[in-house]
């Protein structure tokens, strides 16, 4: 049998080749893998002959480090699937695979914000730097306004937008494409944008619509701080994903179908859309205890 490193490997390549997965998605299962390898080498286990009490002992292990529950159960998943795909290469037997159960955890409500806070925050734009307003605002307009992930954003090439149907060709998780649409005030705010970036001449090379100074990919590290800086003055723990979060729960206050905000949010499953019903169920019980009056 390969070494356990040289197995991960050659996941890690069926993975990138044939499964067409992200590289973010590609470094979580690395790190994942690396993890457990950690663990298998400290104890001296082999892949074969793990058992419940073998995993408990990985999860605590993990635990000890310091590692949260939620992503312990990332973990555990990517171990999961790193099973089966050695035992359906034929490299272990079906009967080899170790007993993966995931622990429950508690899933904590995402942040949202009002619309108010939306609209003070994005009227907040003098807090970002003169030279690079236009391009912050227009990619926070954007994720707010298409409810998208950083990755996402960072992705958005001049080619996949039409602004004259308000619309985005998006690759998602798992390189899925899916058509997004954009408001009126999304659409001014890319606008006034590109007509800066047709200044640079740096820009004219690459095909991605958000750059940096330098021509390049605008990185998802940039776009976190540009997002903190527009927000610090709410007081609240703002990131990109709250825009995401808060563009989900709006459009289904507004009465949009699930199903409708699923597609729109590039969700596989229509559960993980179901936690916006959850936050939609915690506002009318707050309203209920507040004006009922035996509550």
């Amino acid at each position: 049998m390969k070494e356990i490193k040289e197995l991960i490997n050659y996941f890690l390549q069926h993975l990138q080749v044939e499964r067409n997965l992200s590289p973010n998605t590609i470094d979580a299962y690395s790190h994942d893998l690396k993890k457990f390898n950690d663990f298998l080498q400290i104890n001296n286990y082999r892949i074969t002959g793990l058992d419940s009490e073998k995993i408990t002992a990985f999860v605590l292990f993990l635990k000890k480090k310091g590692v949260s529950s939620a992503t312990i159960v990332r973990m555990l998943s990517s171990l999961r699937n790193f099973y089966r795909f050695i035992a359906g290469q034929g490299i272990i037997k079906n009967s080899a695979i170790p007993p993966i159960e995931s622990p429950r955890t508690h899933r904590n409500l995402p942040e949202v914000l009002s619309k108010e806070e939306v609209i003070s925050i994005l009227n907040n734009n003098n807090v970002l730097p003169p030279k690079t307003r236009a391009r912050d605002l227009a990619v926070i307009e954007i994720i707010y306004g298409a409810g998208l992930r950083v990755s996402e954003v960072s992705g958005i090439k001049v080619a996949d937008i039409n602004l004259e149907q308000n619309s985005i060709k998006i690759r998602g998780k798992g390189n899925r494409e899916r058509l997004v649409f954009f408001n009126k005030n999304s659409l001014y705010a890319v606008e006034n944008y590109l007509a800066e970036r047709a200044k640079n001449k740096k820009s004219s090379t690459s095909p991605y619509l958000f750059l940096n100074s330098k021509g390049e990919r605008l990185s998802r590290q940039s776009i976190w701080k540009m997002v903190k800086k527009i927000s610090a003055l709410t007081g609240k723990n703002v990131s990109p994903h709250t825009f995401r979060h808060s563009f989900a729960t709006h459009l289904l206050e507004g009465g949009l179908d699930l199903r409708i905000v699923q597609e729109l949010l590039g969700h596989k499953s229509l559960a993980t859309t179901e936690i916006y019903t959850h936050i939609n169920k915690k506002q009318i019980q707050n309203i209920y205890r507040k004006y009922h009056p035996r509550s």
